[in-house]
């Protein structure tokens, strides 16, 4: 069919091959040059293709518009799933999934344990994004300035005795996380409550949620951290993959 052999030479386009030549693309299909130029030909009429130089095309610049539109698509919650279920399964804990909104954070998921904990990070829920783990694995990486304008907005207030009430404390803080990759939370927001959290960020390296694990205290201690951090780290790589 004309329209399969079309699509055959823009899967000829990688990563390794961004540029190639009408040969290249007949011996690579084991088709005659004149049929594979009569293709290109289409493709570069319509701009999937372009002449990056003479004689040799690369991908047009459309690819960059239907990726766009792509990207609008994707729902975070429904791409995040089935990392997220592994999550609790691997770690027995509860995942939760975190965005940034206005200087709060707002849950978009979460998938509980066997034996679910009471967290203020459920599904639907708007939380401080200045204590716990999800909500820190944000504001790392949201810059000083914002920082800034949340401890002087005056919405900061003390949750329970370990909640990061000073600037100075919380912009150190949130340094150590950059440094380290991920962020750590022991009551900050819900007594009794442990989690680690990390950034999620897109394909353009912009920052969209925050992945999490967290479980009452007296279970949590009893895990090892290094493998808690690991496993969230390859759900955190299955999401981006994704995005």
């Amino acid at each position: 069919m004309s329209a399969e052999k079309t699509l055959e030479i823009l899967e000829q386009f990688d990563f390794e091959s961004r540029t190639l030549s009408v040969p290249e693309l007949a011996a690579k299909l084991q088709q005659p040059q004149s049929s594979v130029y009569r293709h290109m030909r289409v493709l570069k009429e319509k701009g999937y293709i372009i002449e990056y130089s003479p004689g040799l095309y690369s991908l047009g610049y459309i690819f960059l518009k239907l990726a766009k539109i792509v990207k609008m698509d994707i729902d975070l919650p429904v791409v995040s799933q089935e990392a997220m279920r592994e999550l609790t399964r691997s770690t027995g804990e509860t995942s939760i999934l975190l965005v940034p909104s206005n200087l709060q954070a707002v849950c978009l998921a979460a998938v509980p344990s066997g034996h679910p904990i009471k967290v203020s990070s459920e599904q639907g829920n708007i939380v401080p994004i200045y204590g716990g783990a999800s909500s820190k694995a944000l504001l790392a990486y949201m810059g000083d300035q914002v920082v800034e304008e949340l401890y002087l907005s005056g919405t900061v207030k003390k949750h329970t005795d370990q909640t990061i009430l000073d600037l100075g404390d919380m912009l150190h803080h949130l340094e150590e996380i950059r440094q380290k990759g991920y962020s750590f939370s022991d009551s900050e927001i819900d007594y009794g409550v442990i989690s680690y959290g990390m950034p999620i960020f897109d394909s353009d390296n912009k920052l969209v949620a925050s992945l999490s694990v967290a479980g009452p205290k007296e279970r949590m201690e009893k895990k090892e951290m290094n493998e808690i951090v690991h496993t969230i780290k390859i759900a955190v790589k299955k999401i981006e993959n994704q995005l």
